[in-house]
């Protein structure tokens, strides 16, 4: 007799204890992670009390400073660092989680899961149409946003301090990668 061998979809993950760490869930497959580290923690509070005002003051939608969950396929289940749903894609706040692709996901690459980030996470955001994706690097203090186009994912540039930060999804946002890093 065989094993059965089944993916998992979201409905498995809510029945994890909350202190089971970031939990994902790739192509069925159950991925976890540490919790961020302070450095990453303190990236991710920087980014939010930058953007949080900003969409808050313009109504622009909603923004989330903190993980979430969001399914973007039955066996597809994400926790993004910090993501933002636009006013007209509200309606996929189907609680406890963003059902579909948020129009911006931001991660903070950590290194003990480059590859993830990178690779991983970009091909199905890009894949289940997330409209913009900043790769946020510490070790090269830089923030590479990616724009969805016809085909895939285009870039809008890698940004270091300095620089002011290119945006589809947020316009107007005048943000320096230098109140960043």
């Amino acid at each position: 007799m065989g094993v059965a061998v089944r993916k998992l979809t979201w409905h498995d993950l809510k029945e994890l204890p909350e202190d089971a760490g970031r939990t994902e869930i790739v192509n069925g497959d159950l991925v976890v992670s540490p919790t961020p580290s302070y450095y990453h923690q303190r990236i991710a509070t920087a980014l939010t009390a930058v953007i949080y005002p900003f969409v808050k003051q313009k109504a622009l939608g909603e923004f989330f400073g903190s993980a979430v969950h969001v399914v973007l396929a039955e066996h597809v289940n994400f926790e993004p660092d910090l993501c933002f749903l636009a006013a007209e894609n509200l309606y996929r706040l189907q609680s406890p989680v963003i059902a579909g692709p948020p129009d911006l996901v931001i991660e903070i690459i950590s290194e003990s899961n480059r590859t993830h980030d990178t690779v991983v996470k970009f091909q199905n955001y890009e894949r289940y149409g997330v409209a913009e994706y900043w790769l946020v690097d510490p070790r090269d203090q830089r923030i590479n946003v990616w724009s969805l186009r016809q085909g895939g994912y285009g870039s809008l540039g890698a940004f270091a301090p300095g620089e002011k930060i290119q945006t589809r999804v947020l316009t107007g946002l005048d943000l320096d990668p230098a109140e960043i890093f």
